[in-house]
């Protein structure tokens, strides 16, 4: 075969889907399952003002019932060519308390999970927390507890030695700065706090708690890897003055670095601190030392790529910066602007700040709005266009000479429970039924099977 008719991937190239325990799983109150963090909040604020428009009032009670079906889910995924699913664990049915007495009913599930995962060839990539804290644990202070990081190493401690003999790819967490940052500072998600040093305080927790499940996973000689997975939404200046300049980099700082420094190089991003009075004043006494101190560097990183922004010197803003998500030539009315040109730009900046660290796409997904229409909403030939460019520009990348470029996960397999957002949106490549759970593959599927099954993209 001619190797440059068409974009093609090394054979190593992982390619999968990924979805998350409190998402798609359901049965939130069974088997001795406690209620998280998201499904109280969910609760608490179904249908109330959510800026100008309301909050979904769908619970994630049900998911997309992966928890009953999810032999048929992983048949599907077999038949799609997988290599591999990202999956995260739900600390609520693990350890109900959130510390002490683990539950035998959650552990059976997910082995049973695992071992189907195998069973069929596909490599499972388990996130420990991806958002879901045990409610119990949010009302003793959930992330700005100085316990924090203790109870996270011993959930992290079960997970680790009840499935890593099979598991060889772990992140600690999934997208920290929605659950943390978003959580604390700005107050737009579970527990909608708006302090900055509470926040500061609650981001240190996480990143000490990060460090201390690295610590452990590698003294534990499991024989795989772990990282952690972060969120980038690349940033470009509206114009080339110094200051529109300076207001981009700080945005990309407070985005992105203020995790992914810290875990790869063991210190926050300097620029924030000299020239943010703010957050300087704000920070945990002693976080240089103890950061210094605990670290611990991880093996790979996780990026999840949905938009680009521009940024602007604003002397009235937060960090005296505005940012705003451009839409290029994405269709009006998309909530996440889809622009894969920004793919090459995220790769470019993590490869060049951070080394050529080995860099998996984790989360990259076309959201359409649910309009209950089984056949139309299957017939999703945007949602292949979608996949189509963004994986153009995934082995322009690796063609171009990033080989630290080693897999992507489409989010999300199935159309499953969004967050704040409900059903409302549908991301997955399966049509599912919200109400009686049936499923339907999207042409989308299809054409994700195909590039899977031949490495490579038309």
């Amino acid at each position: 075969m001619n190797r440059y008719v068409g974009f093609h991937f090394p054979e190593d190239f992982v390619f999968g889907t990924a979805n998350s325990a409190f998402q798609s799983e359901g049965a939130w109150d069974r088997d001795g399952k406690s209620e998280t963090n998201m499904e109280y909040y969910a609760r608490k604020v179904a249908g109330q003002p959510r800026g100008k428009n309301f909050y979904t009032k769908d619970l994630p009670d049900r998911g997309c019932f992966f928890y009953d079906n999810y032999e048929a889910y992983i048949e599907d995924m077999a038949k799609t060519g997988l290599d591999s699913f990202r999956l995260s664990i739900s600390w609520s049915r693990v350890i109900p308390n959130g510390v002490g007495e683990v539950n035998p009913k959650g552990i059976d599930f997910y082995n049973r999970v695992i071992d189907k995962l195998l069973e069929k060839g596909i490599m499972p990539f388990v996130d420990i927390y991806h958002w879901d804290m045990p409610q119990c644990l949010q009302e003793k202070g959930g992330f700005a507890s100085p316990d924090f990081p203790d109870w996270f190493c011993s959930y992290a401690k079960v997970c680790f030695e009840a499935f890593g003999d099979r598991v060889k790819m772990w992140s600690t967490f999934n997208e920290p700065i929605v659950a943390v940052t978003y959580g604390y500072i700005r107050g737009t998600f579970p527990p909608f706090e708006k302090d900055l040093k509470k926040g500061l305080q609650a981001i240190h927790n996480c990143l000490l708690a990060h460090f201390g499940a690295v610590k452990l996973y590698k003294s534990m000689a499991l024989g795989g890897k772990i990282g952690a997975v972060n969120p980038l939404a690349p940033a470009t200046p509206v114009s080339i003055s110094q200051t529109d300049l300076d207001a981009c980099a700080r945005t990309m700082e407070y985005s992105f670095d203020w995790w992914t420094e810290p875990m790869l190089k063991g210190n926050y991003p300097q620029m924030l601190l000299q020239t943010c009075p703010d957050i300087a004043e704000a920070m945990p006494a002693g976080y240089a030392k103890e950061l210094a101190e605990q670290f611990v560097p991880m093996d790979f990183l996780g990026v999840n790529y949905y938009f680009a922004r521009t940024a602007k010197y604003d002397p009235e803003a937060f960090l005296q910066t505005k940012t705003a998500v451009e839409t290029y030539f994405a269709e009006p009315g998309q909530s996440y602007a889809p622009y894969p040109a920004g793919l090459f730009d995220l790769v470019q900046y993590v490869s060049d700040r951070y080394d050529n660290v080995d860099i998996y796409i984790t989360e990259n997904g076309y959201a359409s709005q649910n309009i209950c229409d089984e056949e139309k909403e299957c017939d999703d030939l945007d949602r292949i266009m979608y996949i189509r460019e963004h994986l153009r520009i995934m082995a322009r990348l690796i063609r171009a000479g990033y080989k630290n470029l080693k897999g992507y996960y489409y989010w999300n397999d199935a159309d499953s429970y969004e967050e704040l957002d409900g059903y409302n949106l549908r991301f997955g490549l399966t049509w599912v039924d919200h109400t009686t759970g049936k499923r339907t593959w999207k042409k989308s599927r299809y054409y994700f099977s195909e590039v899977c099954k031949s490495k490579m993209v038309n």
